[in-house]
């Protein structure tokens, strides 16, 4: 893993190419089941999910805290520029932990409550929603990499020391916890809802290297839908981070401001088993934040402001999303 940097920047880089330069004749996605890059669906996967925040902290620590999430998004009801709209504000407060199993095991889980607004251009009326969203809990196997051995041979056992580098392989699911509500799919953005009401797997492959000073983390995560009770079935999703993070140490406490990039994609909405148009999307995010430790409470914060998009056929426009957590090391 000596020589991993360039093949980590390749990833991103792989990443940037497949959102620049988007265009309406590629918004629809053919991809089949068995492709790799598998789109996912739904906005409201953004705020039960999180899936592109990541599961944890730079530290990659053992925690128990929680974390607020604020995004907004405008929809426009119509094709043409003076078309009716309106403006969403998703709320998410949500305890979430990472707690240690084996030596090279853990568990993470979360639970999100959600406070959702609405507000429509043309009426006085506004929208709300509140309650338990979508849990989610996950298990984890982390492969940590040894430093080569000297070629020098030595006449007693010796413990190899580990390298800088560690890979995270987790599995989990997506608990049906939260209210779906049918008559909200009618609206330009269905995914304005607490929950998705749907059980769903998530498959996730994350790469840490944590130097001195000098640290990178990134994840990969795929989440495979199922359909609700409704027969409505919310798009596979693909969410993806980078973050590089620079560790500035002082008496009491340590300061780790990063920059990164985050990303998620869209896969079409499926009704009793037809794919609705339009219901598709992508967005690249690049962000912004830091995180403190001060003992064992963890502060941190994120911003990411929205770099590409094309969101249920370019009617939705995601906004800034803010993010704040504070966590407690176990």
């Amino acid at each position: 893993m000596q020589n991993s940097r360039p093949y980590i920047l390749s990833l991103i880089s792989i990443f940037m190419a497949f959102h620049i330069g988007w265009g309406k004749e590629t918004r629809s996605c053919n991809l089949s089941h068995e492709g790799i890059m598998k789109p996912f669906c739904d906005l409201c996967g953004c705020a039960t999910n999180s899936g592109s925040f990541g599961f944890g902290t730079l530290s990659n620590s053992n925690f128990i805290g929680l974390r607020y999430v604020h995004q907004s998004f405008e929809s426009r009801d119509g094709i043409f520029s003076d078309s009716p709209s309106s403006n969403e504000y998703l709320n998410t407060y949500q305890l979430w932990a990472q707690i240690p199993i084996l030596q090279n095991i853990y568990a993470t889980a979360s639970l999100p409550y959600q406070d959702l607004k609405r507000k429509f251009e043309n009426r006085s009326i506004e929208e709300a929603l509140n309650g338990i969203g979508d849990a989610s809990v996950m298990g984890w196997y982390k492969w940590q990499f040894y430093k080569k051995e000297d070629t020098v041979a030595v006449p007693y056992p010796v413990t190899r020391p580990l390298s800088k580098h560690s890979i995270q392989f987790g599995v989990g699911a997506k608990l049906p916890t939260g209210e779906f509500e049918k008559r909200l799919t009618d609206r330009v953005n269905p995914g304005f809802q607490v929950g998705t009401g749907s059980f769903d797997g998530i498959f996730s492959l994350g790469y840490n290297y944590g130097g001195d000073k000098i640290g990178f983390n990134a994840l990969l995560t795929y989440y495979l839908k199922g359909a609700n009770k409704n027969d409505y079935r919310f798009g596979n999703q693909f969410s993806y981070v980078g973050t590089s993070f620079y560790r500035i140490p002082f008496n009491k406490f340590s300061l780790m401001p990063f920059l990164g990039i985050t990303g998620d994609i869209y896969n079409e909405i499926e009704q009793f088993g037809e794919r609705l148009a339009d219901t598709d999307g992508r967005i690249l995010n690049g962000t912004i934040g830091a995180e403190c430790t001060l003992n064992r409470v963890i502060l941190g914060a994120n911003l990411a402001v929205p770099v590409a998009q094309d969101l249920f056929g370019d009617n939705v426009q995601a906004q800034e999303r803010l993010s704040f957590y504070v966590n407690f090391s176990l």
